[in-house]
């Protein structure tokens, strides 16, 4: 289960509350937007790696999520 920075988590290492004026992008608007396959990024979601908010069973990660980590790859590079 993954650690959150709003609210609770679920089995997904999600978390199940928004927080306002956030925006948003689907998983596999966020595996493109980071140049990986969009089942890498649901297996970061499961162990945590990565920030996300379960929205009516639909995974939805916050831009300042994709951002961080776009910034902590190219660091990385």
């Amino acid at each position: 289960m993954g650690v959150d920075i709003w609210g609770k988590s679920n089995y997904y290492g999600c978390v199940d509350t928004q927080k306002q004026g956030t925006e948003f992008m689907t998983v596999r608007q966020a595996a493109k937007q980071m140049g990986l396959h969009f089942t890498t990024i649901y297996r970061r979601i499961d162990t945590g790696k990565i920030l996300c908010i379960n929205f009516g069973g639909i995974l939805f990660i916050p831009k300042s999520e994709v951002e961080r980590l776009k910034n902590k790859q190219a660091a990385e590079a």
